[in-house]
């Protein structure tokens, strides 16, 4: 059976939709379908209850998952090592969020190829979500996020500590007019929302990582942002602290799949720990 049948039905399980499935594996709607229903007749059983709504697991759907999820990750294993020189006897997919590139992992990415010569990496950058989605469907073995989603199958440790502090580029006087909100995850937005008790008047979201401490000091507005990311601005003058303004915590997490060789695994985050800031 062709692997992206098994991707397909991973697809349609994370986003609750056969027409979102769709667009995840860059297929039509109709070939999702066809692909589900080729699936349930092997299986000689029904995956998945349709409605208005979307789809939902049946109970065999819910089993099916775990066999699903580990044939995707021997797929993506085997394709990955297949391809590389000998002198390479391991290989890591890992994946970082993009602002924790720059000041962080690309001297991680040149320090670990040193340490373990024998490893051979793929790495990526992207947004929280979206490495939370490849590593839960196997196709990353390791990702550092801000905003991790805890899963029986997945270890998690905390790496480093950060907060999100206020941060402006105009006038403080005038912070609250100038307010934007920054995505930093799902549930901060909400604290951070409730706790300031204000609503953005800019009508924007930004989601740009490091390039929205640039945005703020173009446009002179304000907003959150990790106070590790932003203290060469600060230091620079061209951002500053809302005095009095709360704070919150904003750890970082090296998050991995249990499948993983637990000698590499151990490998990787003794090697990332010496990386962290502070």
């Amino acid at each position: 059976m062709d692997i992206t049948t098994f991707q397909t039905f991973l697809a349609a399980a994370a986003t609750g939709s056969f027409s979102g499935a769709a667009q995840r594996v860059n297929a039509s709607p109709s070939s999702v379908t066809e692909r589900i229903k080729q699936l349930e007749y092997r299986l000689g059983t029904k995956l998945f209850i349709r409605d208005k709504r979307g789809c939902q697991l049946t109970p065999s759907g819910e089993k099916f998952m775990a066999p699903a999820r580990q044939a995707v990750r021997a797929w993506e294993v085997a394709r990955h090592e297949v391809s590389l020189p000998e002198r390479f006897e391991r290989s890591l997919s890992f994946g970082g969020q993009y602002f924790l590139w720059d000041r962080l992992l690309l001297g991680w990415l040149d320090e670990v190829r040193d340490a373990i010569p024998d490893l051979a990496l793929r790495v990526t950058a992207g947004a929280w979500a979206r490495l939370n989605r490849d590593l839960a469907e196997g196709e990353l073995d390791m990702i550092v996020v801000h905003d991790p989603v805890f899963r029986r199958d997945i270890s998690a440790e905390r790496l480093f500590e950060d907060q999100l502090v206020l941060v402006t580029a105009g006038n403080p006087k005038n912070w609250k007019e100038d307010f934007v909100r920054i995505d930093w995850g799902r549930s901060l937005g909400l604290e951070i929302a409730s706790r300031l008790g204000i609503a953005p008047e800019t009508g924007l979201v930004l989601d740009l990582g490091q390039r929205s401490a640039r945005w703020l000091i173009a446009n002179k507005k304000s907003g959150y942002m990790p106070e590790y990311l932003v203290t060469p601005l600060l230091n620079a003058n061209e951002l500053v602290i809302i005095d009095n303004a709360p704070s919150f915590d904003f750890p970082a997490y090296v998050c991995w799949r249990d499948d993983l060789d637990a000698e590499l695994a151990a490998e990787i985050v003794l090697n990332l720990q010496g990386f962290t800031p502070g």
